[in-house]
């Protein structure tokens, strides 16, 4: 953690330096508001998935959704116990049941709200927030320059990815 917070900071640093003396005070705010607004999305986003993640292993699933690793290993229901002494059915009953069958296991709005949590993160959410109203107010003072923001923008990630691929090795 620390190895990423200070490449971070040190590609920040390097990259404000180098913008301010090509570019000027717009180019240094466009690259650093880009970067920093990136930044805080990528530690928002870390910091939900790891509550997910570490909230998962004591909690129960919240809702009554059929196991999808389940329907996926047996999607046409080979394995299920039958009663052999049934009647062949028609295609036209096979169909009506098959869409009936479907038709119960969709999923409605409930649903997905009980299964989003981590889409939904007021983490996320805020400092998306964060990333609009930095690029507003650069767009209000008409400063904004798309690609020194997206440069800025662009160079977080990659800090972060590199920092921790190299950093296993």
């Amino acid at each position: 953690m620390r190895k990423v917070v200070s490449a971070l900071f040190l590609a920040a640093a390097v990259g404000s330096l180098a913008v301010y003396s090509t570019g000027g005070v717009d180019s240094l705010l466009n690259f650093t508001a880009g970067f920093f607004s990136a930044a805080v999305v990528l530690a928002a986003s870390s910091f939900g998935y790891w509550q997910m993640v570490s909230g998962a292993e004591t909690s129960t699933p919240h809702h009554d959704l059929p196991d999808l690793v389940e329907g996926i290993d047996d999607r046409y229901g080979l394995w299920e116990e039958e009663d052999k002494t049934e009647n062949p059915k028609e295609i036209g009953e096979i169909m009506a049941e098959e869409k009936r069958r479907l038709k119960k296991s969709r999923r409605g709005f409930k649903g997905f709200l009980k299964t989003a949590k981590p889409a939904i993160s007021l983490y996320r959410l805020g400092a998306y927030l964060l990333l609009v109203a930095g690029v507003y107010a650069l767009i209000r003072g008409d400063m904004f320059d798309p690609l020194l923001y997206l440069a800025g923008a662009g160079l977080a990630p990659l800090v972060v990815a590199g920092t921790l691929y190299f950093g296993e090795r």
